[in-house]
C-alpha cells in the first residue's frame, strides 16, 4: 500500500503538532490520517475563496424634483410647442 504514497518530513510548530496529535487521539485515528485530512481541507478551502459581502453607502436625495414617470415634465427638454414654431 505504501508503494504509491510519498513520504516527506515536515517541521511543525510544537503547538500545532500537539493539537494534531490530540485530534488523532480524540477521533481514534492515526496522526497521518488527521494530518492528511487537514491538508486536504486546507487545499479545498484555498481553491474556493470566499467573496466578502460589501455594503455600499446609500443616500437620501430627497423628493423628486420632477415626476420620473412623466416624460413631458423634464426641464430643458424640447416641448411639442417648440417643434410647431
Amino acid at each position: 500500500m505504501l508503494k504509491h504514497m510519498k513520504r516527506t518530513t515536515l517541521i511543525l510548530d510544537p503547538a500545532l503538532h500537539l493539537e494534531l496529535k490530540r485530534r488523532a487521539v480524540n477521533e481514534g485515528r492515526t496522526f497521518t490520517e488527521v494530518l492528511e485530512r487537514t491538508l486536504r481541507a486546507g487545499l479545498d478551502a484555498a481553491g474556493h475563496p470566499r467573496r466578502t459581502r460589501i455594503t455600499l453607502p446609500s443616500y437620501d436625495l430627497g423628493p423628486y424634483l420632477v415626476d420620473p414617470a412623466s416624460r413631458d415634465t423634464r426641464p430643458g427638454a424640447p416641448s411639442d410647442e417648440d417643434d410647431r414654431a
